[in-house]
């Protein structure tokens, strides 16, 4: 059985769709690579998959014992100096 299974997804932020019609499915030990242009809706994909944003459209099924985790991109403001220094 898959962890995570999306059907018919779709969502936008007030414009086309950034998502049309997604369907996929995550099974225990894949792995996932989006890889797409910025703005392209990867992000989104992925907060959606978490549960962080509920799509427009479409149905997501999640295992029940299903746990999920992200790191967010934005660097926060007290912190300071390189990559390397963190």
């Amino acid at each position: 059985m898959a962890l995570v299974t999306l059907r018919r997804i779709t969502h936008g932020f007030g414009g086309p769709p950034l998502l049309e019609g997604i369907d996929m499915s995550i099974a225990a030990g894949e792995r996932v690579c989006l890889v797409g242009r910025n703005g392209s809706g990867k992000s989104t994909l992925l907060k959606i998959i978490a549960g962080s944003i509920r799509p427009d459209e479409g149905e997501i099924a999640r295992r029940q014992e299903l746990r999920v985790a992200e790191l967010g991109q934005e660097v926060p403001d007290t912190l300071g100096g390189t990559v390397y220094d963190v």
